[in-house]
């Protein structure tokens, strides 16, 4: 196993493009994404009405430990123009 730091977005869909591109610009293009997810938060209920333009996007992405403070440094910024959530924590990844 390998340790890794598990950050966890919810993010507007229509800036996930922003984070994602933010993301492949660090080296980081593997991650697993999830649209269409609702939920509530800051800005309301989110998400759940198949005739809504606000829904969000969950993103999840393994970075190396030592990058962590890098990545949080790259995105603050688009969380704080965009909004969003932004979780970190620690995690093992199990390799093959």
């Amino acid at each position: 196993m390998q340790d890794v730091k598990r950050f966890e977005l919810v993010i507007g869909s229509a800036n996930a493009g922003r984070f994602l591109d933010a993301l492949d610009t660090m080296g980081l293009p593997h991650r697993t994404v999830i649209p269409g997810i609702y939920g509530q938060g800051q800005q309301g209920a989110r998400g759940g009405d198949p005739f809504s333009t606000f829904d969000n996007t969950y993103v999840l992405v393994a970075v190396p430990p030592e990058r962590s403070e890098e990545v949080v440094e790259a995105l603050r910024p688009l969380l704080h123009t965009f909004g969003g959530m932004c979780l970190v924590s620690d995690a093992k990844w199990v390799l093959r």
